[in-house]
């Protein structure tokens, strides 16, 4: 049976997963230079990653301090985007699906 409001919930759980999936990989990525010296001033690339973690970093860093020499505002960040893509997931796709 055809239900038409229940066409689009693929279409934005996907969404949702592209979305937090490239946040993802784009911590991933500038946790992977920041240990190998890549700097974020001359590489175009890691400028335009900077530019799209920042916002989510430098909120976590509000409340979240290093613990020695180690920043674990990449951790908690991560863990947070997994959560709210999880909360996410579920509150669009129903429990059937």
């Amino acid at each position: 049976m055809f239900v038409p409001h229940a066409l689009p919930l693929p279409i934005v759980s996907f969404l949702i997963q592209l979305i937090t999936g490239g946040i993802l990989v784009c911590l991933f990525i500038r946790i992977l230079a920041s240990w190998l010296n890549i700097g974020e001033g001359s590489n175009p690339l890691m400028r335009f990653i900077a530019r799209i973690t920042d916002p989510f970093l430098e909120a976590v860093r509000r409340f979240v301090w290093r613990v020695w020499i180690i920043d674990i505002s990449y951790l908690v960040t991560m863990f947070l985007v997994f959560t709210i893509r999880a909360l996410l997931l579920q509150s669009v796709m129903p429990l059937g699906w």
